[in-house]
């Protein structure tokens, strides 16, 4: 789970921002939405193979 740290002096605007760029660049909700629902290994072959 990414963490970030609230600087002194910092607008909690600015803290969650930070925030929602550093669980963007790990992949993390993306991640999430694909386990979602049980997908069968044969499906998850198939939509691989497709992209």
């Amino acid at each position: 789970m990414p963490a970030i740290r609230v600087k002194e002096n910092e607008p909690f605007e600015v803290a969650i921002r930070r925030f929602k760029r550093t669980v963007e660049k790990t992949g993390l909700l993306t991640e999430l939405r694909a386990r979602e629902f049980y997908e069968k290994p044969t499906a998850e072959r198939k939509r691989k193979l497709a992209a």
